[in-house]
Formats: structure tokens, sequence, C-alpha cells
């Protein structure tokens, strides 16, 4: 399929200058790239010309994106656009090469599972003819882009043939990016559809070009109004979540929209997320024409948001500024309701970069869906007004910069290429931080000051041993960077393990020890305290003993510690087989935030077990696998057979194991007329559990 047959297929008649300085650079069929132009002034379709002449010479494409959310997008797209390709999706299992991906043309990943795959020393990464990196102003940031930047670097290093294309709509400093990926730098300050921007101030709209126009009122009320009636939708980004989800029910009930039922936009039903208040309170909004997201909301309600917006049936959505982070959604306007956020780093509210601010304005305004876009920033404060205009209105996103000099993630990377390896001389390690951004930007100093220390505190912890002029990392350093876990949590473990094994061998529980080890660890995310449960928290952390002496637990408070023993008890609960929406009552944690934390926790007890394997605890290494399947499922460990058949999650589990079938061999003696009677099998799912229970139980005696 050519350039042509290919934009035929799309429906496309006319290229944007987006495209076409593609081909009047000559850039279609040879060349690196970074593309830096509007939110939807058409960067995925140039990537796809690009990317369709790789695969019709028989080339290999890797596609990189920062969210899973956006993986998933863009892996349906691509299944459409490139049909007569093999087409596959890699976002989970960060133990593993995945070498069945050889076989694929065009792979859509995640940054971290780029990177995972990388330290697993997949073969199939040779054969890779085109990598494209979306969104790669994430490379400034401090949490994510250490990761995506020494990938990229390990890459380009070893494969220096491969063609690269970088995209994002903020860059300023598009010659920097461009040296460091080897590239030719393309702006394109063109929008398909027009944009306008303006900030909202003492009942008054003042545009960026000086035009005022007046618009009574305060708030974000009067915005919303003005859009919808015109016919547009709107995007109402708020920095706290509980924000988000009061002005969804505070318009929900002004504003006189007709919705939709969530129920019918979710595959299956709600199910497990029946009992949760937040759902609740989203159903009630939707049907009201007005829904919220954020990230507390299971990724599976999140999409039915999406696409009941998408669809025109929910007009209005008030989100959290995740939402900006590349997902295609098509909104007339966008309503930036405050300008401040808290900074972890800072302790205290701080402003929102200009970047951000860009990348929420870009929302407004699709082709196709919309003639016009407006952006809006609420002020309520005179004093602010005029910083507010010249900040935001009137200056350019900040420069991105390199993170990669935060010594815990040089720690983790440094570990991740050494042990990837084999062995380093230290002239090779300085050769690949060469081919960094943080070199382009800031020499060789850092470098210099920062790497020796890194190799110092790693072969200290027993993770690299020095050789020679370089370094070699030890069977438990080359494993740990396998399971993708950081140094530090996984030093955490180790410390651990003598006084686990200990308690274990005497039969006492662990269990909420053990959980309460793996929420304290760095690569865990903190939950907020601010959503009730405190005292019964505060009673499990009396009762909790940890197996680290309270002195060498690395938390800087007591609302931190609270924070660990919150996630912990959460997880116990979720093992235990809860409702989520007993668990969001009780403790005050959200249905998304709790089945992150389940994910995260298995992930950390299955690394949990493989050290404890490598250090000869064979039935220690066990149990913790058997926690790590019961944290994936949440579920005991009685009904952890039951979830291993396709179709019977947590909530079916208890069930059917209430209703006395405990084995795959019950389900397997049972008849469809028994189990559809139960609450949420039916006929249909009867008749395929008892199918699959049956030939599981053949696999095994074949075995």
């Amino acid at each position: 399929m050519g350039i042509e047959d290919l934009l035929e297929r799309l429906g496309v008649t006319e290229l944007y200058p987006t495209q076409r300085v593609i081909l009047d650079r000559n850039l279609l069929e040879e060349g690196n790239f970074v593309l830096a132009a509007p939110t939807a002034a058409g960067k995925t379709l140039s990537a796809e010309m690009v990317m369709n002449e790789e695969l019709e010479k028989g080339g290999k494409v890797l596609y990189l994106v920062p969210l899973r959310s956006l993986a998933y997008e863009k892996y349906e797209e691509f299944s459409r656009v490139f049909s007569g390709h093999r087409v596959r999706i890699s976002i989970g299992d960060y133990d593993s090469s995945e070498e069945p991906l050889a076989q694929y043309d065009l792979v859509v990943m995640t940054y971290e599972k780029f990177d995972s795959v990388q330290r697993h020393g997949a073969a199939w990464l040779e054969q890779l003819t085109l990598l494209v990196l979306d969104e790669v102003h994430y490379v400034g940031d401090p949490y994510r882009g250490p990761t995506l930047e020494m990938a990229v670097s390990k890459f380009m290093h070893d494969n220096d043939d491969a063609r690269r294309i970088a995209l994002s709509a903020t860059i300023t400093n598009l010659e920097e990016i461009s040296s460091w990926l080897s590239a030719t730098p393309l702006r394109v300050n063109w929008r398909p559809v027009p944009l306008r921007v303006a900030m909202y101030h003492a009942g008054h709209l003042i545009f960026q070009d000086g035009e005022i126009e007046p618009l009574p009122g305060e708030g974000v009320l009067p915005l919303v109004v003005r859009s919808l009636e015109s016919g547009g939708q709107v995007i109402i980004f708020y920095n706290r979540r509980m924000d988000a989800v009061s002005w969804a029910e505070k318009l929900s009930s002004k504003l006189n929209l007709e919705g939709v039922e969530l129920g019918e936009l979710v595959e299956g039903g709600l199910g497990g997320y029946s009992s949760s208040k937040l759902v609740e309170k989203l159903a009630l909004f939707m049907r009201r024409g007005v829904a919220f997201h954020h990230a507390g909301l299971p990724f599976e309600l999140r999409k039915a948001v999406e696409n009941a917006f998408r669809s025109g049936k929910i007009r209005v959505i008030t989100a959290t500024p995740t939402l900006a982070a590349g997902v295609n959604l098509p909104a007339r306007t966008v309503i930036i309701s405050s300008y401040r956020r808290f900074d972890r780093r800072l302790g205290k509210m701080a402003l929102i970069s200009v970047m951000e601010f860009w990348q929420m304005v870009g929302r407004a305004g699709r082709p196709r869906y919309d003639p016009y876009g407006e952006a809006f920033v609420v002020v309520g404060s005179g004093s602010d007004a005029e910083r507010v205009f010249k900040r935001y209105l009137s200056s350019e996103p900040e420069p991105i910069t390199s993170s990669l000099y935060d010594i815990s993630q040089l720690r983790n990377h440094v570990l991740a290429l050494v042990s990837s390896r084999g062995y380093m001389s230290k002239s090779d390690l300085d050769e690949i931080f060469g081919r960094t951004l943080l070199y382009i930007q800031g020499g060789s100093k850092l470098i210099e000051r920062s790497l020796p220390y890194v190799l110092s505190s790693l072969e200290r912890e027993g993770f690299l041993v020095s050789e020679h002029d370089g370094y070699k990392a030890t069977s438990i350093g080359k494993r740990v960077s396998e399971l993708y876990v950081d140094p530090s949590s996984a030093h955490l473990m180790i410390r651990s393990l003598g006084e686990l094994d200990r308690r274990f061998g005497s039969g006492d529980s662990v269990e909420l020890p053990v959980l309460h080890l793996i929420s304290m660890v760095p690569d865990m995310p903190r939950v907020s305290l601010q959503r009730g449960g405190r005292s019964l928290i505060e009673e499990v952390l009396d009762e909790v003993d940890p197996l680290l002496p309270i002195e060498e637990i690395p938390v800087s408070s007591m609302n931190e510690l609270l924070q660990i023993t919150k996630a912990a008890l959460s997880l116990k609960l979720w093992i235990e087989g809860v409702a989520e929406g007993d668990i969001e009552e009780r403790i005050g944690i959200e249905p998304g935030d709790l089945r992150g934390l389940a994910e995260t926790g298995a992930w950390l007890c299955y690394a949990f077990s493989e050290i404890a394997r490598l250090m000869r605890k064979k039935a220690l290494a066990n149990w913790l696998g058997t926690l790590s399947m019961r944290l994936k499922h949440g579920t005991p460990e009685e009904m952890l057979q039951l979830v291993s058949i396709r179709g019977v999650g947590r909530i079916r589990a208890k069930v059917l194991f209430e209703a006395g079938y405990r084995t795959v061999k019950d389900i397997a003696e049972a008849t469809p007329r028994d189990l559809e009677r139960l609450p949420g099998i039916g006929r249909c799912l009867s008749k395929e559990i008892i199918e699959q229970a049956r030939s599981m139980i053949h696999a095994s005696s074949s075995d």
C-alpha cells in the first residue's frame, strides 16, 4: 500500500502543512525528524505516512506512548489503518523480553515497557527499522522522563541505523531535542481549527489579542452555558479530584441536559463497582449529560466516559489534568478552573507550568467536530489577573530539560544498563551517557559528579561488583533489574528477608507485615489521607508489627506512615474479597486507586518472591508467589482456582464459592441450569465457564 493508497483509505483529500513538510524535506523514506506542531494539526498522520513506507519495505515499527490509555487508542487506530500488517500492543508483564513480538510488524508500547524489554535483552529490538516517540516532551517529566531518556539513548547507541521520529505539541527548545535524537527539527505553527484563548475575570473575557467580551457571572458556569448554547462540548480541568466530582454534581443539577445510562456503556454492567459511592455518583451525573474523569475511576469506566463524550451523549466533562495527556476527545471549549496545584516537591501550592497550561488548552477545537476552539482560564483574584495573562497567554512553554540528574533515577538506570550487558567498562558507560539529553544540556560535568557515587552505592548494596576497569552485575543485581523494581525497593526487601523468614518459619501471621513492607517501598504510590477512614488506619498502625525496625523505615513524617498503613489495609481488605464499594466506604480509597495499588502490589510481591527464591527461601518464595496472585485477583487463597477460569472475576468467584462450587472440578461437574440461577452468572456465561473448566480438567489429566 503506497502513500496514495494510504491517504485514499483514510479519506484524506488534502495534506496539512504538517504532512507536506515531510514530503518537502524528503523525510518520507529516510532520515530522522522531530515534529513540533499544535494539537490536532495532523502529527499522527505525518507519522503514519512514514510508518507506512517502512512497513511496505518490510521494516518493523515500534510506536511509544507515555500512558496505557493512549497505547490502547493508538493500537485501535493502527489496527484499522494498517489492517494488512500484524499489529500488537504490549504494555504489561515487566518480567519478559516478549520474544513473540518478533512476529509482528508494528508494536505499540509504553515507555516503561520499552525499557523493560531492553533490560531483558530482547533480540527482536535489533529488527526495528523505525522508532516513533509520541508526546516526546515527557522526557522532561521528573517521574517518567528519565526512563524515556535512558531507553532511547540506549537504543540509539545499539541501533543507530534505525530511524527515529518524535512528536509533540509543546517543544520550545526544538533544536536541542533534535540534537539529542540526531534528527531534523520541524516546526509547524498551523492549526486546522482556529483557537482563541482568553482569561475570564470580573465578568469579562479578555482575549490574547486584547479583545474584551462582557460575560456576566463568575466561576465556570457562564463559560459552560456559553459553549453549550453554541452547540459545543466542554472539558473543565480542576486541580483536585474532589473538585471535579463536586462541580460535576453542581453542573448536572443546573444544566438541563439529556444523558445516558452508565450501564449501557460498560459491557457486562458495573459488576463489582455497583456498591461504590463514586460510581453511583458518576451514573447519576451521566444520566444528566455530565461526567467526571480522574484516576479514582477504574480504567473501563474512564473509557466509558470518553466514549460517551465522543458520541455526544455527554456534553460536559469535569476532569483532572491527566485527561490532557494525549487522549483524543473533541471539545469546542476547554476551561482551566485553577492555575495552581499542590507541588509535592515544594510541599505547597504552586503555579502550573506554562507547558501544562498549553497541553490542556490544546484539547479545544478538534477537526471534523468544531469550526473553532476556545480555551479560558478562570482568574478570581484581581491581583493575579495581570500575572496570569502575562505568564500563560503571552508566553511560550518552558524548555524541555532532562531529569536524569535525579540520583534515585540514575541508580535504577545504571543498574539496568550494566546488568543488561553483563559487563560494562567505565568508558562504555561514558559513551552511552554521552548520548543522553542530560549530556547535550549539561555536558560531562553532571555525569562525572554523579556516576561514581551511584556506582559505589550499588556496589555497596550488593547489586554490582567492580571488575578490571568496569562493573559487572551480581546475580541479585541482574534479577532486580529484570524485575523492574527500584534498587532501593529491592534493598528494603532483602533487608527484611531474614526477619520475614524467621516469622514465617515460626508459623506467625506475616500477611499484613508483608503488605505493609511493599506499601512503603519507593515503587508503591502514596495514597491520599483526605477521604476518611483515619481512625481505622491508626488502629491498624498500632497493631502492625513491621518487618524492619521503626527507625529504619524510610518515611519522612507520621502522615507518610499513615499513608503506607492505609495502602496495606486496602490491600488486606482486597485479598479478603471485600467489595470495592465497601472498601471505599470504610477507608475512603476509590476503585481506580485500589485497582492501581493491587496491580503494583502484585508486581512487587512477585518481585519479592523471586528475590526470596534467589536467596534459597523456597517455601517463603512459594507463599509470596501465592500472595502475588491473590493481589492480582483480589481473592482469598481458596478462591484462586475459581478466578483462573476466564469470565469468573472476584465477585463471581465469591458467589460460586458460597454456593458450594469450590474448585475447577466442581464447576466442570455442574450443569448450566445449576449455575445460571446464581446472581451475575446467567445462561450464556454458565455454559462458557463449564466448558472452560472441563477443558482445564482434560488438559491437566493429559499432562
